[in-house]
């Protein structure tokens, strides 16, 4: 809600200067281009993270709420010791999802430094992410470049 209210203070104010409107449009696609941009980077090395871990069964513990970091986290246990899921708790369904005292298959990596945990849900995001946000990338792109001969007049 704050980033809405920010976002229409800086849009008045830039209206006020008087910036032209297609000008802050234009301004506004590109910034959603870089998030797009940005968020297959994320999905990328995501992939390549989970390329680097071993199948290992664990059983599903609980789900925490993570204090200072964004969001709640699965906890399995796997030969006695407790992980926190990589990525961050489905929200919604959790009661589907997630169902304590079962085992499932998990994607483990237990370094000195990088102690990865990837559960299904985690790989399903990460297959359905990279792809559709390549493509938004991919398209928007193609859009910022076919509008961008209209603009230099």
């Amino acid at each position: 809600m704050e980033f809405l209210i920010g976002a229409i203070v800086i849009i008045v104010l830039l209206l006020i200067l008087g910036v032209d409107p297609m000008m802050i449009l234009l301004g506004g696609i590109w910034i959603v281009e870089i998030f797009f941009i940005l968020m297959t980077i994320f999905f990328v090395i995501s992939l390549i993270l989970l390329c680097l871990t071993k199948k290992t069964k664990g059983e599903f513990l609980r789900i925490d709420p993570n204090e200072g970091e964004i969001g709640t986290h699965a906890v399995y246990q796997i030969q006695g010791e407790e992980y926190n899921n990589s990525f961050p708790a489905e929200i919604m369904f959790t009661d589907k999802i997630y169902h304590t005292g079962k085992t499932v298959t998990l994607r483990q990596r237990d370094g000195k430094k990088l102690k990865l945990l990837f559960d299904n849900y985690s790989m399903i995001v990460i297959g359905t992410g990279l792809p559709v946000f390549t493509a938004l990338a991919i398209a928007l792109g193609f859009f910022l470049k076919e509008i961008a001969p209209y603009l230099k007049n």
